[in-house]
């Protein structure tokens, strides 16, 4: 027992009292706090590039994030589709011999549709980040403000304050 409440002494007196110093806490929250933006570009590439769309949908843009969920899919589903049904896929429903004839035409379509369907994930992810900034830019005109501002005569020549201010 004296060794448990010798370690937590010693523990007491090695760690620095951080509670205590609220000096430096609170400007280190304020600054971190004015800083963070409303929808991080670098959160929304690594979406988008993890998952095709996920950085638009981050960034509030629902339907460009959804549209290029689909293509992405869809393209890369119907490429690898075509690449792999031939001419003579489906021939044990017939009962006649299949010439299958030159396999290189669907495969080279099949191909080139599944690079259509990268292609269209790569500038999804590219352009997430651009996403994400134009939320920003979006959260940051909905929380400007106006306030009324009539002040009685004060400063020099005694004139009074009637206005708008407005908060940037």
């Amino acid at each position: 027992m004296k060794s448990v409440k010798g370690f937590c002494l010693g523990m007491l007196l090695a760690l620095p009292l951080a509670a205590q110093d609220t000096a430096s806490d609170s400007a280190a929250t304020a600054t971190s706090e004015s800083e963070r933006p409303y929808r991080n570009p670098k959160r929304a590439l690594l979406l988008g590039s993890l998952i095709p769309g996920a950085g638009h949908i981050y960034a509030g843009e629902y339907l460009k994030g959804f549209v290029n969920y689909e293509m992405t899919v869809m393209t890369i589903g119907a490429g690898t589709l075509v690449y792999i049904v031939g001419k003579c896929t489906f021939t044990f429903l017939s009962a006649s011999k299949c010439d299958p004839g030159p396999e290189w035409p669907h495969r080279v379509a099949g191909v080139a549709i599944v690079g259509l369907g990268l292609w269209t994930w790569i500038s999804s992810a590219r352009d997430a980040p651009h996403a994400a900034e134009r939320a920003n830019a979006r959260h940051s005109a909905r929380s400007r403000k106006a306030s009324p501002v009539i002040a009685p005569f004060s400063g020099p020549g005694n004139a009074s304050q009637i206005g708008v201010s407005l908060s940037w």
